[in-house]
């Protein structure tokens, strides 16, 4: 039986080293010049599922991430504006604040957390894409199903449903109209 937690644990997790290789490997099957034919299209559809799937797996992560990383970061805030401010003698709300703004451990607090939303918006990026790349892949895939059915439908019509004739004197009254001659329609 597998867990929620498992699926979003970020035991050993860093979002420097988040392994995306996967993502680029599906991403590598995708036709980087826009010809898709049938073999291309089948077995792109797969590879796009696939790789949306590792996307929102990956997001999943990180969007956990992410709200640890804004626990750090208030955190660190905290720590400077009460701790590291009082020690350092600064007194006022105001000076707090901006001692705090300018506490190094803030700062890394509000890089990692800017480096985390980064990392979420390049997996959204990424999904977005092979989505796109599904719906092409599925629209080439309908038309071509649907002319294959068509041209193995037999001929309706018959061959002289449409015997059209065409004349080519042209009439003696002058109009412009029949310049081309008398259609008559069989």
């Amino acid at each position: 039986m597998g867990v929620f937690i498992d699926k979003v644990n970020l035991d050993n997790f860093s979002i420097e080293k988040l392994d995306v290789s996967e993502i680029d490997r599906m991403e590598g099957f995708l036709p980087k010049n826009g010809i898709i034919d049938l073999n291309i299209a089948e077995r792109g559809l797969v590879y796009t599922l696939e790789g949306q799937n590792l996307c929102q797996e990956k997001i999943a992560q990180v969007e956990r991430w992410i709200g640890f990383s804004e626990t750090r970061k208030n955190k660190a805030w905290s720590d400077a504006a009460l701790n590291k401010a009082s020690v350092s003698n600064i007194k006022t709300a105001k000076e707090k604040d901006w001692f705090a703004q300018a506490d190094e451990d803030y700062i890394n607090a509000c890089n990692n957390l800017t480096l985390a939303k980064a990392c979420k918006k390049w997996l959204e990026n990424k999904a977005g894409y092979f989505n796109s790349w599904h719906y092409a892949f599925k629209t080439f895939l309908r038309r071509d199903y649907s002319l294959e059915n068509s041209s193995a439908q037999p001929n309706i019509f018959p061959d002289d449903a449409y015997n059209i004739t065409v004349s080519q004197e042209p009439s003696a009254s002058g109009d412009d109209l029949e310049i081309c001659g008398d259609i008559s329609w069989g």
